[in-house]
């Protein structure tokens, strides 16, 4: 992976950018294809790793995380819903009929809780919400566990990024005095 240190100390100095980043990157998560290209879980502990230093708030972080989330599977959801089968046949997703092919086994397995558990689940992460969307879950039951699992996604990346901060704050500070 690349160094993040100088687009994270841009973040810090450009901090009011860092809440649409994350909503961005929590965004893309979610969508198949970018959802693999984009290192969005490494970014967005990075920048939480900001909160201890007062560059970024712990809440807009967690509200900006949440709503990328439920965003990217909404509109995954919705392309699946809107377009079927037909999507899956299109580039991009045409190259990838493996992980199609896995998240319909996933949702197969585990029924509606395939949504909040695919949340968690790299490969077919970016898959399962338009999967979801083809193969006809009712938008209700769909949309309950995508909340559900955004608010459970969010802070378990934000916060462990936060901790990360915290302690290399801490152990600055130590450091300096030591």
């Amino acid at each position: 992976m690349h160094d993040l240190a100088p687009f994270i100390g841009f973040v810090a100095a450009h901090s009011g950018l860092a809440y649409g980043l994350v909503l961005l990157l929590a965004f893309s998560e979610s969508v198949p294809v970018i959802g693999a290209l984009v290192p969005g879980t490494a970014v967005i502990i990075a920048i939480a790793a900001l909160v201890p230093t007062g560059a970024v708030r712990m809440w807009p972080l967690l509200a900006a995380a949440v709503a990328g989330a439920i965003l990217g599977d909404g509109v995954s959801y919705w392309l699946g819903h809107r377009y079927g089968e037909a999507i899956v046949a299109r580039w991009p997703l045409k190259g990838y009929p493996e992980f199609a092919q896995r998240s319909r086994q996933f949702i197969e397995r585990h029924g509606g809780k395939s949504v909040f558990l695919a949340r968690f689940a790299p490969g077919v992460r970016a898959f399962v919400p338009i999967s979801a969307g083809m193969l006809g879950m009712p938008t209700a039951r769909f949309y309950l566990v995508n909340i559900l699992s955004a608010l459970v996604w969010a802070p378990a990346h934000i916060l462990p990024g936060a901790l990360v901060g915290a302690s290399l704050t801490f152990a600055g500070a130590a450091a300096g005095r030591l």
